[in-house]
């Protein structure tokens, strides 16, 4: 296949993915349908089925999209800063942040991810994963430079672990149920509560 008609078809499936989030967010995972997505698109439905066999096939290629910009914004700041204080605080500044511009389509379909759609906690497992991994080497690298306690190496798997779980708890309730008003401002104190626990 020649990369215009491979471009074209990655461009077709950008807009798949744009047209699903935008009514996902709008209505739900449950209530939005294929033919809804190709409508949105000015399409037949027959061209989302030639890229996604199926809706859950849709549902997993736009969940995939965010946790990826989530997981390479983080990234990159995280790269940016030097010291591994800075880079812990990175990551959990960006992740947060970003977390709050995509709360809309979060809190929408929260509960049915949740409730009916256990094929999508597979994809979220791998991307926790993943961001375990970069705390730890964080940690490590904390440790090496003796910013953070030397006595830490040995538990690093479970501190990373704690961390991103923690992270992912604080998501739910900062950045997307809105429980504490003020919580980006209010973010550092929690930063600088966990830094002083492992210097």
């Amino acid at each position: 296949m020649s990369s215009v008609n491979t471009s074209k078809e990655e461009l077709l499936r950008e807009e798949i993915i744009r047209a699903s989030q935008k009514l996902f967010k709008q209505y739900g995972l449950q209530k939005t349908t294929m033919e809804d997505i190709a409508k949105s698109m000015g399409r037949g439905k027959s061209t989302l089925y030639y890229y996604y066999k199926s809706k859950d096939e849709v549902i997993d290629a736009v969940i995939l999209k965010e946790i990826n910009e989530l997981f390479e914004k983080t990234k990159a700041e995280v790269e940016k800063v030097t010291t591994a204080e800075d880079k812990l605080k990175a990551y959990f500044l960006v992740s947060l942040k970003t977390v709050k511009t995509k709360a809309n389509l979060y809190k929408v379909v929260k509960g049915e991810i949740e409730d009916k759609l256990p094929h999508v906690r597979k994809l979220i497992k791998k991307f926790n994963t993943r961001e375990i991994q970069i705390v730890k080497e964080i940690l490590l690298l904390g440790i090496e430079n003796k910013e953070f306690n030397q006595s830490l190496k040995e538990d690093a798997d479970l501190l990373a672990y704690s961390a991103v779980s923690a992270i992912r708890s604080l998501t739910v309730d900062l950045a997307i149920e809105d429980k504490f008003p003020n919580w980006d401002e209010r973010l550092n104190v929690v930063i600088n509560i966990l830094l002083k626990g492992i210097k």
